[in-house]
Order: structure tokens, then C-alpha cells, then sequence
């Protein structure tokens, strides 16, 4: 007589479902986590806990090299931007030197006072504005070199001055006699005027 054991579950239902719970756990795996998301404790996408400045170089002239008190951070392109990252929480001298010279076109210092972006705009070389409010026509001059006549009550620009002291005189346009001079310090990134009177 033979007698079958309950107990002994078929082996094909027992490989099914060991089969099964294998194939669970290889899934579950490739999970972050079977419970949801893992939390991190850092990480370096965190913008909440960085500061960052942003440099545009508007300058229009090539590439600058960027400076962070005293220490060179990047060379930037022409109308690019570029970011300085993981900034401390202090003050920060900002030096913008054409590229591979020493040559100074702009500088600032910011404040970093959070942790968020803050923005540098490097504009485009000084430029002065000269207007003739003398009463006759004038022969504007710049270091020695002619630039332009200027009828009266107009103005006209003297486009991308390089930094340094610059002579700028003005002739009377019917007989060469001069009528006014002026030396400007151009030591700023910014545009300067003359009005002739």
C-alpha cells in the first residue's frame, strides 16, 4: 500500500516559487531603496549650501583672465561666462586681466553675504564722450593724433580707450588755434566725459 505524504509539496511548485522570489529580489535590487528614495546627506548639486559667482565677459575686446583674491580662476572667452564656485561667505576681490598680460580692464569686490549666485559683468572697454559746446566747429585730438571734427553742439565718442592718462586738446577748426585741453585718467572700466566750453 503506498501512502503519500501532504508534507512533501511538489518540487516543481517549490523551484517556482524560490524562482520567483529570486527573480523579486534582483529586481528590487536595482532600486534605490524597497522602502523609497535614499536620503543624502551632501551632495555636491546642492545649490542651498554653496555660493557661486558668475562672470560675464561683455568686453568685446578677447579673452580675460580672471583673478579671485589674488588667485587665477579660469580664462574666459569673449562674450562667454564661466562660474566660480564652492565662494566662502566674506568679501572677494574680483581682477579681470587681458588674457596672459597684466593689464587690468576691470575689477570689483562682492559682498557674499548667502549662499546663492551673484553675477560679475565685465563691460566693454572705456569710452569718453567729447561735446563741443564752444559756439564753432572744433578739431579734436588725443595723445597727439587727430581724431575727428565736431561741428557745434554735437558730441561724438572716442570708442575703446585703453587705461592711462590721456591729452585730449581741441582746435578751433577754421584756424588751428587751440582752444581747450584736458588730461583724463582713465583707470575704470566705465565711460568718461569732456564738454568743451
Amino acid at each position: 500500500m503506498t501512502i503519500f505524504k501532504c508534507r512533501g509539496q511538489n518540487p516543481f511548485i517549490r523551484i517556482g516559487f524560490l524562482s520567483l522570489i529570486g527573480i523579486l529580489v534582483l529586481l528590487c535590487a536595482g532600486c534605490e531603496s524597497i522602502f523609497g528614495p535614499k536620503s543624502e546627506e551632501t551632495s555636491s548639486d546642492d545649490d542651498s549650501e554653496i555660493a557661486r559667482i558668475i562672470v560675464y565677459n561683455n568686453y568685446n575686446n578677447g579673452s580675460l583672465d580672471i583673478y579671485m583674491d589674488g588667485v587665477f580662476q579660469f580664462t574666459l572667452a569673449e562674450d562667454d561666462n564661466a562660474k566660480i564656485k564652492d565662494v566662502t561667505l566674506d568679501e572677494h576681490d574680483l581682477v579681470a586681466k587681458v588674457t596672459g598680460t597684466s593689464t587690468v580692464v576691470d575689477d570689483t569686490t562682492i559682498d557674499v553675504t548667502a549662499y546663492s549666485d551673484y553675477t560679475w559683468t565685465i563691460d566693454d572697454p572705456p569710452d569718453i564722450k567729447v561735446t563741443n559746446g564752444y559756439g564753432t566747429p572744433l578739431k579734436i585730438y588725443m595723445d597727439g593724433e587727430y581724431k575727428f571734427d565736431l561741428e557745434n553742439e554735437e558730441d561724438r565718442w572716442l570708442i575703446d580707450v585703453s587705461f592711462g592718462d590721456h591729452y585730449l586738446k581741441a582746435l578751433k577748426a577754421s584756424d588751428n588755434r587751440e582752444v581747450a585741453s584736458t588730461t583724463i585718467a582713465v583707470d575704470g572700466n566705465e565711460d568718461y566725459t569732456w564738454t568743451i566750453s
